[in-house]
């Protein structure tokens, strides 16, 4: 409710810039009345006048300008009233509306009823200014052709939404065929022809054919053999035999010239000559080859001419030959028939006297045997039935029934008659002959069978079927052919169709049947003859030809084309005679939507309406073929119309509501033609413009046709009711609602044929109509119910939420709109659409609510016949999709990069067998339209996407759903690379297996091959190990289980369940009975190569061996921090089970780390959980730990670097990444180059866990030297090391460190990063190798690794001398390099933020030493400093701190002044987030040493707090933030303890060190010489404020154990301001105080008197003596302090030789 309030809040204060929403609103008129009575009103021709028409303020007019009217303009600023069904067409170039207008009709729909056309012209832009004033509106540039209602209101009423009136759309229940053609025969082409008659003899009679068959002798008056052969007749075998034969041109000769002269040959009409003849070679065996065959070559094969001899002086002899082909001639001594064509022309009709036949060029010796010789007109036999001769166009295609006495080819023919002709042969099976057709000696894919069909009897809408049967020999791997009709076209050229494409197949399949439906179109339109082939596949010059068989070879009528349609007839209550419909695709493409008018409307006895159409339409696919998913016609015609003038441009007219909030608008019932203006923004046919809440508004049953720019648009308008719209023919989408508009009614509206006449290049900046989609939704406010969008250029709903919400001129606004609820989306459809039926991506509205329940629901989606996915679901987190159908689609349903889904109560089917046959001219139009794309039911993913710890967590849950048809594409299209009812995405993730949680209940999955998932498949894109659990058994093969899981078919899944797996198709596994859980060990990739996970049930003791798996896509994803890991996944039932690592020999083995994470509980009842699985791993005792994590930085050295293994990079782009650089190391080795591109970038390594938990919480000193370039290889001029390490201009050390959100769960892992843990060691030279430095405590954790990161951009890294090395903690010395002794910073570094600069400057320090200065300090706190080992430290320790300090300017020892004071030295602990700072150091004496250095120093008794903890860190604070300061000398140790002597430094000889004041400003102290004796130093404080000023030390409180004796010796002077002694009695003198801090009942204070009684010496030094046994209250404190004060104010007091000395 609080982000709907928000969406209207930006709707209704338009608080928003840009190109409109400047513009203020518009209102209703204050000088109209809220209601107008138009009784008696005017008509509008009264304000007719030679310009634009105003409609004044105040006034109905009522409409009355006739049939034709033409005006300038139209500005409705009253009100015009257009009576009810008023006939008029209004030609203007613009129409305002400020006022009202209001028009109806209620006749039945027809172009013959309409009534009110307003028709927008014109191209020259209209300035419309407010009646009223407006913001920003005075006046406005409205472009060309606007209908514009600003603060106005329309009521169009074309259409009432009222019992009877009908729909404006419906599904097509079923098809009236239109009748097959029969085209009236041509002779001689589509029929047979008779033999002309004789010319000079009635009563001869031509026969049609001649035959001599030698059954009743030989008429040798006409057959010869030529000289030397000799012809014999055989009468009991009916044959003519030639022998003697000596020459080739020796043989038969038939004398043809009395049948030509007695019946006249019909000039170029073909003959067809057959012979039925045997060769008899006595050279050789009965059955061989012959030698024609052998050598196949013309002068060895035998030859059939034609003489041709004409009469003297016209001409002489001439021959046509035709050689008998090898692939034609039988084997030795068996009958074969040899059929060939013959045709004359004009030449060789005229002036002949003689024909003459001869069969020779045989081999000498050989016997020719002759049984037939048939010479003929091809008859009816040759010819399709002239009774009905579009039925079957193939002629005698089961080569049964030819001419020839049934061996004749004709009508089918070769493409190559020099290698092949068509043979019929003849075969015997199971008793009965069958005839078929051979060919063999093929070179060309094409080499086929050959025939024409009748072009005429492709009727466009038609549909035919296209069979044959085939088999091969002559190879053994499979081959594919297609059925392809070519030829001349009447208006899409020379075409190659083919209706037909066969999956392959093998010799030894034998005869093979293939069959399949073509529906015809305009590339079956041939202006001749087409050619019919046969082209193959998978054959060619190197691989030879096979020799093909065909059979039963049929182009058979199916159907026609649809005359009339049927329909519901309440819905088509007012659809008229004469109005115009849209028919929706039946294909992949909207395109492929037909327009029809309606001829005549009757109804049928069940209420239904035939609708005939004026003109036959392709078939579709009606409720009747598809129940539930047939295709829809709408009725386009509306009797109202609002239409742009056509100006030859795609710039139409538009109707706009603009800026008009709290006014309902009725749009109903009108048709908007050729409105919209192509690539101009707010230019659509109907759109509604930032009009806020519109409660009341209707655009509904609307038709949109052939729009320039979208249907209707909806922005930044809330309530409005968009019902029944149909859109036909539109560019861009059709209905937009942008990502403000809400609580709109999107109702049973209807987009077909979207079209892609906008591109990139000429697209509205800011929108995307080049992906053009019938609804585009970026809003989830809005409600969706019954929409079909069929035909979408791309998407036929394209739902996109946005992350940012975008307002008007698309300027950001707040609100997440996909984090938002989505209203309701249910009952829509989407078909027929280029890409997805229904794109649903970025619904992140889980992250708001976490709520399970309160999240997107899709309700009753269908989608088929979609070229892509049905639907495609990308980044829908915890998305429901409850009930739906999908079919026909590419994909049924993808799930990408989307996790939690639900798919419920669906029906998912394949492609049907229909939708196959009903399209086949091309690849574009079918599906598996690329060889790549797998046909799936539900494309799922095989990873979780989103990992987060309150990320849904599973992948997807099925319930209720049937996939069926999946088991036929591969058949259907083979090239199809698979086809699976259930298939995985190759989208991974570093788990690189399979971990998507997934469950399935009552799934049922109907394929004859047995597949539910293709887990071979699966594996090669990265998921060996699928998991899917079955609650109820579904699953199963043998549908025998209550429930099991579906695993891949891998030992290592099934070997610890016994006998219950069984192996079923596509490399998977059921196994019944089992519930799996899983849980995942990552480790490192490198030297793990040949590790396993053995998994053991302790239990059954059986056990598996798990491989490890990887993602693998080049180097740089492979040595990726983040990426690269290998996993070892195992899905278990519940139980008890150890795991171990294991080589390939079996031994136990540590893969460096093991990161175990576990996947949710499994859906169903039993899986393994956390603590069922223990994980053993190999000992690593002191001894070992001492050897193995010496360095734990392993191949850092370059000395012995040979690879760049087992480095790693956290760089995401690129392929180059860590590169061995031989030679280039720091000592002359092989250095590691890393290229970079970001600063977040680095190389990295893991630690070896066994380590980091073995040494978890020593200290480890981290050393790299590293050499730094710019992107040409030149020194990187922008290191900087003194800039924060977040700054980016210097590299540093960063550990990432894998934690548990709930170690109690290990579901969610994340990196916690300790960063700046290194850095670059001042001075630092970008000509030479920078030395990275830093000492931590090593953490642990199951993962943990370094990264070298931070350095600016582009700068590329050089590694070497890289370690991790253990640092001890010394106790005499915790500070490190103290003095500088390296020469550089190393061991130092800074405390606090911004840029302080640290520098080593020789000879600043004392004694000509270094200095160690911070300058840029920025803060008084900010300086140098030591992190610190301090793990020898134990709680109680003393630690000593001393060093000597100075700033650049004089500061002021004894104030607290910030701008003024000297620095004091601070120890700093964090232990488990535990924060300490102890002032550990002051500065006590007055004057500084030579050079301005003053000695600061104290001492720290470590607390419990503070031992041992996760760091320790030495700095110095306070000084002014622009001075600089300097260090030297600095130290930090442990004061081992003495309970003999408690005081350190008693006789002052190394001056004030380890004493201090007791207050900062209230006194000073002042070292001295001499000190008492003469010699050495004493310290005086002065200047003191009060008697309770003095001096204090730290003394040791574990030497304070009650009843212990010690004696207190002093020695003291007490001297005035002039420094003369001064004497003092009793009280007045001297005393030493022990206060006890930090004690169970408050501070004690326990104060001595000299117990020495003898007089005070004002001159010298007088000693101080007391005796005392420890009490009970001291000893309990936890610090104990020696004070030296309460004397007179006005007084020095001086102090040597002060010891506290036990009593033995």
């Amino acid at each position: 409710a609080e982000f709907e309030a928000t969406s209207r809040q930006l709707m209704d204060g338009r608080r928003l810039t840009g190109n409109t929403n400047q513009i203020g609103q518009f209102a209703p008129l204050s000088c109209n009345p809220v209601e107008f009575d138009c009784t008696g009103a005017a008509g509008l021709s009264t304000v007719v006048g030679g310009g634009p028409v105003v409609v004044p303020c105040g006034t109905c007019l009522v409409y009355d300008l006739g049939d034709e009217a033409t005006i300038g303009g139209l500005h409705i600023i009253g009100k015009l009233l257009v009576p009810t069904n008023y006939k008029s067409t209004l030609s203007t170039p613009y129409v305002f509306v400020q006022g009202e207008l209001e028009m109806s009709d209620n006749q039945p729909i027809s172009e013959d009823n309409t009534s009110m056309k307003i028709v927008l012209t014109g191209n020259t832009d209209v300035m419309f200014t407010p009646h009223e004033p407006v913001a920003g509106a005075a006046p406005l540039n409205v472009g060309e052709k606007p209908f514009l209602v600003a603060g106005g209101k329309l009521n169009i009423r074309g259409w009432d939404d009222v019992e009877g009136s009908g729909t404006t759309w419906t599904p097509i229940l079923a098809m009236a065929e239109a009748d097959r053609l029969h085209p009236d025969p041509i002779v001689g082409e589509t029929a047979a022809r008779t033999a002309l008659p004789h010319l000079s003899n009635p009563t001869i009679t031509c026969p049609n054919k001649v035959v001599h068959d030698f059954e009743g002798g030989v008429d040798f008056s006409v057959w010869k053999g030529g000289d030397g052969n000799v012809l014999s007749y055989d009468e009991a075998s009916g044959t003519l035999t030639a022998t003697n034969l000596r020459r080739d041109w020796q043989g038969f000769r038939l004398d043809f010239t009395k049948f030509t002269k007695d019946c006249p040959l019909t000039q170029d009409a073909t003959y067809l000559v057959t012979i039925r003849l045997k060769i008899e070679d006595p050279t050789l065996e009965d059955g061989a080859v012959s030698i024609c065959e052998t050598n196949n070559h013309p002068d060895h094969c035998p030859k059939l001419g034609r003489s041709i001899i004409k009469a003297e002086g016209k001409g002489w002899l001439y021959d046509d030959k035709v050689r008998l082909l090898p692939s034609s001639i039988g084997r030795n001594n068996e009958w074969f028939t040899f059929a060939t064509e013959w045709t004359w022309d004009e030449n060789d009709l005229t002036d002949t006297v003689a024909q003459v036949f001869y069969l020779e060029n045989f081999k000498p010796g050989q016997i020719l045997h002759m049984d037939e010789f048939q010479f003929e007109l091809p008859s009816s036999k040759s010819y399709a039935p002239v009774e009905d001769p579009c039925l079957e166009l193939v002629v005698n295609g089961d080569a049964e029934n030819a001419d020839g006495r049934g061996w004749h080819h004709y009508p089918m023919w070769s493409g190559r008659t020099d290698r092949f002709i068509p043979t019929i042969l003849e075969e015997t099976v199971d008793g009965a002959v069958n005839k078929y057709w051979h060919i063999e000696n093929r070179v060309w894919v094409g080499d086929s069978l050959r025939f024409h069909v009748n072009p005429q009897c492709f009727m466009l809408g038609s549909t035919y079927t296209v069979s044959l049967r085939a088999r091969f020999t002559g190879k053994t791997h499979p081959v594919t052919y297609w059925f392809e009709i070519k030829g001349n076209t009447a208006t899409k050229g020379y075409r190659y169709n083919k209706p037909l494409s066969c999956p392959s197949q093998s010799a030894a399949d034998g005869w093979v049947t293939c069959s399949g439906d073509f529906v015809v179109d305009e590339h079956y339109e041939f202006t001749s003859s087409p050619e019919i082939i046969l082209v193959t596949q998978d054959e060619n010059d190197s691989t030879g030809y096979v020799d093909w068989d065909f059979d039963d070879v049929s182009i058979k009528y199916k159907g026609g084309p649809a005359a009339g349609l049927e329909v519901d007839g309440s819905d088509a209550a007012r659809w008229g005679v004469n109005s115009d419909v849209h028919i929706t695709s039946s294909t992949l493409h909207g395109e492929d939507a037909q327009d029809g008018r309606v001829k005549s409307v009757s109804q049928k006895a069940n209420g239904n309406a035939v609708l005939e159409l004026e003109n036959p339409i392709t078939p579709v696919l009606s409720e009747k073929e598809t129940p539930g998913y047939g295709v829809e016609i709408a009725v386009t015609s509306r009797n109202i119309k609002i239409i742009g003038e056509d100006d030859g441009t795609y710039n139409g007219g538009y109707l706009q509501v603009f800026h008009t909030p709290g006014v309902a608008q009725v749009i109903e019932g009108v048709e908007f033609v050729n409105m919209g203006q192509t690539s101009r923004k707010n230019r659509f046919a109907i759109q509604l413009l930032y009009n806020g809440n519109v409660e009341g508004t209707s655009i509904s049953s609307n038709s949109i046709r052939q729009s320039n720019m979208r249907c209707i648009s909806v922005d930044g308008t809330a309530n409005a009711t968009i019902a029944s719209n149909v859109g036909a023919g539109i560019t861009g989408h059709c209905f937009y609602f942008d990502r403000v508009s809400a609580d709109n009614m999107v109702i049973d509206n209807l987009a077909s044929n979207i079209n892609n006449r906008i591109n990139w290049n000429n697209r509205i900046n800011g929108w995307d109509d080049y992906d053009a989609d019938g609804f585009s939704i970026w809003s989830p406010f809005n409600h969706f119910i019954g929409n079909v969008a069929a035909g979408g250029h791309k998407r036929g709903f394209r739902y996109y939420l946005d992350y940012w919400t975008l307002g008007e001129d698309l300027i950001k606004v707040d609100g997440i709109v996909r984090r938002s609820p989505m209203g309701t989306f249910k009952d829509n459809k989407a078909h027929s659409n280029f890409r997805q039926g229904f794109l649903l991506a970025d619904f992140e509205q889980f992250f708001q609510f976490r709520d399970p329940e309160n999240v997107p629901v899709f309700e009753n989606l269908s989608a088929y016949r979609n070229r892509e996915q049905g639907i495609y679901s990308y980044n829908c987190v915890y998305c429901k999709f409850i009930r739906g159908f999908l079919s026909d689609n590419q994909k049924g349903i993808e799930i990408r990069r989307s996790d939690g889904i639900t798919l419920q109560d669906f029906v998912i089917q394949g492609q049907t067998e229909l939708f196959k046959n009903y399209v086949t001219d091309n690849n574009s139009h079918k599906l598996c339209g690329h060889s790549g794309w797998t046909y799936e039911g539900i494309h799922m993913m095989g990873t979780l996407w989103r990992l987060g710890h309150q990320d849904p967590g599973f992948g997807i849950r099925v319930k209720n759903v049937v996939l069926s048809g999946f088991d036929k594409e591969k058949e259907y299209y083979d090239n199809c690379p698979s086809t699976e009812p259930i298939g995985l995405s190759a989208d991974t993730h570093y788990g690189a297996h399979f971990d998507y949680k997934t469950s399935f209940e009552n799934v049922t999955v109907d394929d004859g091959r047995g597949i539910i998932l293709d887990g071979c498949r699966a594996s090669s894109y990265g998921y060996p190990d699928i998991v899917i659990n079955d609650i109820d058994g579904s699953l199963d093969p043998d549908m025998s289980a209550s429930s099991g899981a579906l695993v891949s078919d891998q030992t290592y899944m099934t070997g610890l369940f016994g006998d219950t797996c069984k192996s079923t198709a596509g490399c998977m596994s059921y196994c019944a009975g089992v519930c799996l859980g899983m849980f995942t060990l990552f480790t490192e990739r490198y030297g793990t190569e040949n590790y396993k996970l053995r998994v053991t049930n302790t239990a059954s003791t059986l056990s598996v061996e798990i491989p490890g798996n990887v993602r693998t896509y080049n180097e740089r994803f492979n040595t990726y921090a983040y990426d690269g890991q290998r996993s070892f996944a195992a899905s278990l039932p519940a139980g008890e089970y150890t795991a171990e690592f294991v080589d390939e020999f079996g031994n136990s083995v540590w893969p460096t780390y093991a990161e175990e994470q576990w996947a949710q509980a499994a859906d169903c009842d039993g899986g393994v959980s956390i603590g069922d699985v223990t994980l053993i791993k190999p000992a690593m005792d002191a001894a070992t730990a001492a050897t193995e994590c010496a360095d734990m930085i392993r191949n850092g050295d370059s000395a012995t670097r040979s690879d760049v293994t087992p480095w790693l990079h956290t760089k995401w782009y690129g392929e180059i990444v860590n590169e061995l650089k031989p030679g280039e190391g720091i000592d002359g080795g092989n250095a590691i180059a890393m290229d970079r591109v970001h600063h977040w970038t680095g190389i990295a390594q893991n630690l070896n866990s066994m380590c980091t938990d073995a040494r978890e919480g020593e200290f480890y000193e981290f050393n790299a030297w590293i050499k730094m370039t710019d992107a040409n290889g030149n020194p990187s001029t922008n290191i900087d090391p003194n800039r924060e390490w977040w700054r980016n201009q210097s590299p540093i050390l960063t550990i990432v460190d894998r934690q548990y959100r709930d170690a109690s769960t290990k579901q969610y892992l994340y990196d916690a990063e300790h960063r700046d843990l290194a850095n670059l060691v001042r001075p630092y030279n970008n000509d030479e190798w920078g030395h990275i430095h830093g000492i931590f405590k090593m953490p642990t954790s199951s993962r943990l690794w370094i990264e070298l990161e931070r350095a600016p951009d582009n700068v590329k890294f050089l590694l070497d001398g890289a370690s991790l090395t253990p640092l001890t903690c010394n106790r005499d010395s915790l500070v490190r390099n103290g003095n500088l002794e390296t020469g550089d910073s190393l061991h130092w570094g800074i405390w606090g933020g911004g840029d302080v600069v640290l520098d080593v400057v020789p000879g600043a320090g004392p004694n000509g030493g270094s200095a160690l200065k911070s300058s840029s300090r920025g803060h008084h706190s900010w300086t140098q400093a030591q992190v610190l080992n301090t793990e020898c430290v134990n709680a109680g320790d003393r630690i000593a701190f001393s060093a000597k300090i100075k700033t650049s300017a004089s500061c002021l020892i004894y104030s607290w002044d910030y701008n003024q004071r000297c620095n004091d030295l601070y120890f700093h602990t964090d232990k488990a987030n535990v924060r300490e700072y102890h002032r550990a150091g002051y500065i006590t004496a007055d004057t500084p040493d030579e050079g301005g250095w003053h000695h600061v120093h104290g001492i720290h008794i470590h607390t419990e707090k503070g031992e041992k903890p996760d760091l320790a860190k030495l700095y110095f604070a306070d000084a002014n933030a622009a001075w600089d300061v300097y260090t030297a000398d600095v130290k930090a140790y442990v004061l081992e303890q003495n309970c003999q002597a408690l005081v350190e430094n008693p006789d002052m000889e190394e001056k004030d060190l380890y004493w201090t004041y007791t207050d900062r400003d209230r006194s000073k102290v002042k070292v001295i010489t001499p000190g008492a004796g003469g010699s050495g130093h004493a310290l005086r404080l002065y200047d003191r404020d009060h008697s309770w000023r003095g001096l204090r030390q730290v003394l040791d409180p574990r030497c304070f154990v009650p009843g212990e004796e010690f004696t207190i010796y002093a020695k003291f002077r007490i001297t005035d301001a002039s420094l003369a002694g001064v004497a003092c009695e009793g009280t007045q003198c001297p005393s030493v105080v022990l206060y006890g801090k930090k004690c169970p009942s408050g501070d004690v204070r326990e104060k001595y008197w000299n117990a020495l009684d003898m007089p005070w010496d004002p001159e010298g030094w007088n000693n101080y003596e007391a005796t005392f046994a420890v009490s009970d209250e001291i000893a309990a404190c936890g610090s104990v302090e020696l004070y030296i004060h309460e004397v007179n104010a006005i007084w020095n007091i001086e102090i040597d030789d002060v010891q506290i000395n036990a009593i033995v």
